[in-house]
């Protein structure tokens, strides 16, 4: 511990905490008055080598290279800034962790009172800057080296990590901390400032929990149904033979895929998987194109809906649930995720836990006879009509098309690669086009569904992760987070990016706002003629323009078997790309129309 000053011995105290509670990685942001924690950090990995300080220049960026790390590694990652707007940079990255619930530990320095709101500089109104879109804020206070503060401290930053992993009673997610530091800022020895005796009169507040672990440790159980509740769910599902089980966004532990194929088996219901949800092979993943199909959604009527994780990317999925609001739905693990606000029970349990319960009860205690076998065939029968338009549409598509590069990738994909994919257009792609036989995990910032820190968000994820690293973004989203490229060159991050350049908003192009001619290309389409292969180099990055489809699957190939980052950029016509969306879509439309076409 560095007993140079009240500073250095508060800070080490933190940095150690924080160590003892499980982070191993921090993000820091280079600043004066964060300087006591930084050199705590510093000594912190003399001591333990698995300690990783990894220094980013933008707040921002760096924000969101801890949050794509944290949702991978499935672990905490502190931040560290300096005060004043240094910590409002964070902001964006905050409320995505707050939505997604990652684990964040936030740390900001500040000038101590008698400093604020007196013209000094630097200086901002630092509490309570994240609003509700923390867990848990407090406002730490200047050092005081006393027994009794030290051991506050130390159980303050034990339980702050606590509640960042939703161990408290609230969700995880991002918990702040502000740090006021007096003067000095360097470990500049302070005659009297500790005494002398605080090692023998406080032990707990200098050496800490004795079993090396943290100082106030909170542990939490996974929540389940009693059986009551479970027999009442299972009844209903009885009385109501034609439902869905859906998994929407949801970053699932990995035993969740094969409970909820039980269950779906065990209900007899389809199941229905986003492409950020599990894995979708000989499951339902092309419903948001066959439930375009009026016909298939004016014959097949929703009585009852169990979903896992947040509401699914599909529009179409959302307008078939609009369409029949009468339907009972279950919310699995959420206590308010229905935009719809139709009739719904929202279940505050563990999914694995509750998948498990009702299908062990209908295995055990139901007779499979209430089951509408032809209910579930429809929604297969859908999914193959579906499958095969898309596939032999793509087939005849030989110019570079943005849909078609996940068919390509589904394709060149090695098992247990990991996509992180970019929102607006691209996870709408991905969900259409991107269907692998393969174990593939995908990752999207889809708490806020918002373009920012998808590069810096891909990097931390490629950084914390031993398998290969793809990210599928727009040229809007690369454009919005340039300063990223900064972590590629600074540290040996492997990341292979596919660079959508359809020159501006592709989205919008595929909304109702395209009609409007007149304003639509200045306020929507938003043109930037970008060279993007220079600003790449100069973050000593590859850049390849593809030319060509075997030129698209020679590249992918080379990258993935390659060190460093690598920006693979294809270039299209953002109404070509519209018009090839469409043509699919209505070829899908037709098929399932004529398929399902209601009695007369």
């Amino acid at each position: 511990m560095n007993s140079a000053n009240r500073n250095t011995v508060w800070a080490s105290i933190v940095a150690e905490e924080l160590y003892r509670s499980g982070v191993r990685t921090v993000c820091i942001s280079p600043g004066s008055r964060s300087t006591p924690l930084v050199i705590a950090f510093a000594e912190m990995r003399d001591r333990f080598p698995d300690l990783q300080l990894l220094v980013h220049i933008d707040e921002r960026s760096s924000s969101f290279f801890a949050l794509g790390l944290a949702k991978v590694q499935r672990a905490p990652v502190a931040l560290l800034c300096t005060s004043g707007t240094a910590a409002a940079n964070y902001y964006p990255a905050i409320i995505e962790a707050y939505y997604s619930r990652i684990p964040l530990v936030v740390l900001t320095a500040d000038r101590p009172p008698e400093m604020r709101d007196c013209g000094s500089g630097q200086t901002i109104d630092q509490i309570n800057i994240y609003g509700k879109y923390v867990r848990y804020f407090f406002e730490v206070g200047t050092p005081e080296i006393l027994g009794l503060r030290l051991r506050y401290l130390r159980s303050l930053v034990s339980r702050s990590v606590s509640m960042a992993l939703g161990k408290g009673d609230e969700p995880a997610g991002a918990v702040h901390l502000n740090f006021p530091f007096p003067d000095p800022m360097p470990p500049i020895p302070v005659p009297e400032d500790i005494p002398d005796d605080l090692e023998l009169s406080s032990p707990e507040a200098i050496f800490g929990n004795p079993s090396g672990g943290a100082y106030s440790q909170v542990m939490t159980g996974m929540r389940s149904l009693g059986m009551d509740a479970i027999a009442t769910i299972a009844n209903q599902i009885i009385s109501h033979p034609h439902g869905v089980l859906v998994v929407g966004v949801y970053d699932s532990p990995p035993e969740f895929l094969e409970v909820v194929r039980r269950l779906a088996r065990a209900t007899g219901y389809p199941l229905l998987i986003e492409a950020t949800g599990a894995s979708r092979h000989n499951e339902i993943g092309h419903y948001d194109s066959f439930l375009r199909s009026a016909n298939f959604c004016n014959t097949h009527v929703p009585q009852m809906v169990i979903r896992f994780g947040a509401m699914p990317t599909s529009k179409s999925y959302l307008v078939w649930l609009q369409k029949h609001i009468n339907c009972q739905q279950i919310v699995v693990g959420s206590t308010n995720s229905d935009p719809t606000h139709g009739i719904t029970q929202s279940l505050n349990v563990y999914p694995v836990n509750f998948c498990e319960q009702l299908a062990h009860y209908l295995e055990n205690y139901a007779q499979p006879m209430w089951q509408d076998k032809q209910w579930r065939l429809d929604f297969e029968l859908a999914e193959s009509i579906t499958e095969d338009v898309i596939r032999k549409s793509l087939a005849t598509i030989d110019e570079l098309f943005d849909g078609k590069v996940y068919a390509e990738l589904a394709e060149l994909l090695p098992t247990h690669t990991y996509i992180y994919v970019a929102s607006s257009t691209p996870i709408r792609d991905l969900d259409t086009f991107f269907h692998s036989d393969r174990p593939i995990t995908v990752l999207a910032n889809r708490g806020a569904n918002g373009i920012d820190g998808t590069l810096s968000s891909a990097l931390g994820a490629a950084w914390g992760c031993d398998h290969p690293m793809v990210l599928l973004c727009g040229d809007l989203a690369f454009y919005h987070d340039l300063n990223g490229l900064l972590a590629a060159k600074k540290y040996p991050i492997s990341l292979t990016v596919i660079l959508l350049n359809n020159d501006g908003g592709g989205i919008f192009d595929l909304l109702p706002i395209s009609q409007f001619e007149d304003t639509f290309e200045e306020f929507f389409g938003t043109s930037h003629a970008l060279d993007f292969a220079p600003i790449v180099s100069a973050y000593d990055c590859e850049h390849i323009l593809i030319k060509d489809w075997q030129d698209f699957r020679n590249s992918v190939t080379n990258s993935l078997n390659s060190q460093g980052t690598q920006v693979l950029e294809i270039k299209s016509d953002r109404k070509r790309n519209k018009e090839l969306h469409f043509a699919i879509w209505d070829r899908v439309i037709e098929s399932c129309d004529r398929q399902f076409s209601p009695p007369h």
